[in-house]
């Protein structure tokens, strides 16, 4: 299953996560930017009155910057509607595979799969009103219904390629990617500091020197530092490691089921190990 097979509900609240991740990280970013651009231009000793009017713009466009993040919170949104998205994508995959709660016959999971996107929304009101795309996309899509009815074998065979598969490896993928991100930054932190500290001495015993890019390095530090909290790399690597790990235990038992009552069982055990950590995104939009 790819994308556009998901329900309706499930593709528009995974684009508003994406679209509200996007404007909330490209505000922190250019709020972060100019404050360092600040910095800079407070120590050039250009006598002019464009060189103040340029801290001026960059001072005031922070501003706008930290009132956008502070009132709109694009982040409840990202955090939000990640959330509705994988709650969706669970409950899909245990609907195609004839897993519980939706063995049973196809007009009662039907309406009970139906009933269940009902209670999502229910649940995240706040959210789903922001939900404007795909308003006419059916939920229940004919590849998702070809799918439920193939034989055990096929299910267990799609369900083992394009869900445990693909979990596998891209929380294995994003755990290094992650990893190798906090050390990154965590490196040029320590740099910047270095500088900031080494420009702090000199200046001592330079005292009749008007000018020092002390406050840029600080500047860039700050910066640097709120940058790596609002990734959160070292959170996610542990996170997305755990996970990996568990996935990969799951992956091994997934040719045991030999009929469909224990494959429902397989499915639900699987799915619940992928919401442990989907779960989290449910707690962070409401920071």
């Amino acid at each position: 299953m790819v994308e556009k097979d998901f329900p309706a509900l499930y593709r528009s609240a995974n684009e508003l996560s994406l679209k509200s991740q996007s404007h909330f990280f490209t505000a922190l970013r250019f709020h972060l930017l100019t404050l360092v651009v600040a910095a800079i231009l407070s120590i050039v000793s250009i006598p002019h009155w464009s060189v103040a009017a340029l801290q001026v713009f960059a001072l005031l466009a922070a501003l706008a910057c930290s009132i956008y993040l502070f009132n709109v919170r694009p982040e409840k949104l990202w955090y939000g509607g990640r959330a509705v998205a994988e709650s969706i994508k669970t409950i899909t995959w245990r609907y195609v595979c004839r897993a519980e709660p939706f063995q049973g016959d196809n007009d009662v999971a039907r309406k009970d799969f139906r009933q269940t996107l009902k209670a999502v929304i229910e649940q995240n009101r706040e959210v789903c009103r922001a939900l404007t795309d795909h308003l006419d996309g059916t939920q229940i899509s004919p590849v998702m219904e070809r799918m439920r009815g193939q034989s055990l074998e096929a299910r267990k065979a799609t369900y083992l390629k394009s869900r445990i598969n693909d979990q596998h490896i891209w929380y294995a993928s994003k755990a290094k990617f992650n990893r190798r991100r906090a050390k990154f930054f965590f490196w040029v932190l320590i740099i910047i500091n270095t500088f900031a500290v080494v420009c702090a001495v000199v200046r001592v015993a330079n005292v009749e020197v008007p000018f020092w890019p002390t406050d840029v390095f600080v500047a860039g530090a700050a910066s640097i530092l709120s940058w790596m909290q609002a990734k959160r790399f070292s959170e996610l690597a542990a996170s997305y490691s755990l996970t990996a790990h568990e996935i990969g235990l799951v992956k091994e038992e997934a040719q045991l089921p030999s009929n469909d009552e224990k494959f429902s069982i397989f499915v639900g055990d699987a799915e619940n190990a992928f919401s442990r950590e989907h779960t989290q995104w449910v707690a962070r939009k409401d920071v």
